[in-house]
């Protein structure tokens, strides 16, 4: 068994703009601010673990779910697609995306934070599992599902160190190189999106004599 190493590349990069933690650094300031630095760092890598936990087991039993359901992979590659897209697009018009958490439920869930809205939705939502789910899906053998793995650890320990240093990282790099890390990551994120969608109807044209 071969490894896949494009393919390990534009998991990384997927998972990881979706993630977002340079975008995602200015709200965990703003919600923990209230909180001790001693319980703040603590909150972080707990929302990081249960974050990581989520989507790990989401990417790897989330095809079953879709399979007992009646989804097939194709037509979730291009609801998914369609759904990194819109993410895509608002990142790269700096717009507050509608998949993340609204300032309500915020203030409604202020006793478990770590879980709601840290953890999910704002590092693990609906987006990085769709992209976990897909990718697990194309991975085609066990050394890259592997990788995979390992691609999602590594994004969440990378995401760890930038959200715990996110104080002095949203300083030096300031607002306007906030904004044009979450663009890059816009642009790299819209273009696995459309793969997504191109491969996803690719399929279902080749499958259409089984649809009617």
């Amino acid at each position: 068994m071969e490894i896949d190493y494009f393919f390990a590349l534009r998991a990384f990069v997927a998972l990881f703009a979706i993630v977002d933690p340079f975008a995602n650094i200015p709200i965990f300031i703003s919600i923990l601010d209230r909180f001790k630095e001693s319980d703040r760092k603590m909150m972080i890598k707990e929302a990081v673990f249960i974050a990581f936990i989520v989507l790990l087991a989401l990417t790897f039993v989330g095809n079953y779910i879709f399979k007992f359901m009646g989804i097939t992979l194709y037509s979730f590659k291009i609801a998914g697609g369609i759904l990194l897209l819109i993410i895509a697009i608002e990142m790269l018009f700096g717009r507050k995306t509608r998949t993340e958490i609204s300032d309500e439920t915020i203030k409604e869930e202020r006793e478990n934070v770590s879980i709601m809205p840290l953890a999910i939705p704002l590092l693990t939502g609906p987006g990085a599992i769709t992209t976990g789910i897909v990718f697990y899906e194309s991975a085609g053998n066990l050394a890259n599902k592997i990788v995979l793995m390992a691609c999602i650890i590594l994004v969440f320990a990378i995401s760890y160190i930038l959200l715990r240093e996110g104080e002095w990282i949203h300083k030096k790099l300031g607002k306007t190189g906030n904004k044009v890390v979450i663009r890059i990551m816009g642009l790299m994120l819209s273009a696995i999106a459309v793969q997504f969608i191109v491969s996803g109807m690719a399929a279902a044209i080749k499958d259409y004599p089984n649809l009617v």
